[in-house]
């Protein structure tokens, strides 16, 4: 197996039986080549969460406006019912974004932006490979210290609970730690996760003192993959 989702983390939580989680796994292992609609992977919520994320880097909501209206002139041509439901959800996305302060997410610095190489998505946790893949990861000086921080925008048409949340804050913290922390700071305040759906936001310095679902649920994994 080359990689697990932390979605895919969350969604075997959520299985409700030892069958359906074996079905999950089974998956996995043989994973399909994905489709443009397809809400697993992130390409269903490509249009909405990659537009979010340039307006949190370019500092400015017309590129949201913009976006809408690009996406409803697409939705007026689509032909397949699937595919107009498709670009409404990412239409209702965007239109709770549309007079975001992200102010609220960002740390009032000049922030340098990195690239995200992909050798540095996969963590092993439980001896299992972790795909972490975050929208942003800066750095940025406070009081004389290099810091670094991140954030990740994401969506799941059953929204995602604070402990699931979690999840994807914990793996985006040991992300940043794993492979920036003998260079920066890693600031926990501004380690962020959005949940898009209900605007619900969660940042490390909540859950430090706390365990979270990643590691118990890798644990159960694992069992089923051996």
């Amino acid at each position: 197996m080359e990689k697990i989702s932390i979605s895919n983390v969350v969604e075997f939580k959520r299985k409700k039986t030892p069958a359906s989680q074996v079905t999950l796994i089974n998956k996995l292992k043989n994973p399909k080549p994905k489709k443009e609609n397809a809400e697993e992977g992130g390409n269903y919520w490509v249009h909405s969460l990659s537009t979010i994320a340039n307006a949190f880097r370019e500092s400015t909501n017309d590129l949201i406006l913009d976006k809408i209206d690009v996406l409803l002139d697409k939705q007026e041509v689509a032909t397949s019912r699937q595919t107009k439901n498709m670009f409404q959800k990412n239409i209702d996305i965007l239109t709770r974004f549309d007079e975001y302060d992200f102010t609220l997410i960002r740390p009032n610095f000049t922030l340098t932006y990195l690239k995200k190489p992909k050798d540095k998505s996969i963590l092993v946790i439980e001896d299992l490979p972790i795909q972490v893949l975050p929208h942003h990861v800066y750095i940025y000086e406070e009081d004389g210290i290099k810091k670094i921080s991140a954030c990740w925008f994401v969506a799941k048409i059953k929204e995602y609970t604070f402990e699931e949340l979690a999840v994807f804050n914990d793996a985006l913290y040991r992300y940043l730690s794993e492979n920036y922390s003998e260079e920066y700071n890693v600031n926990p305040e501004f380690c962020i996760v959005v949940d898009t759906m209900n605007l619900n936001v969660i940042r490390y310095s909540e859950i430090v003192s706390r365990s979270t679902l990643l590691n118990p649920t890798l644990v159960a994994m694992k069992k089923l993959l051996n």
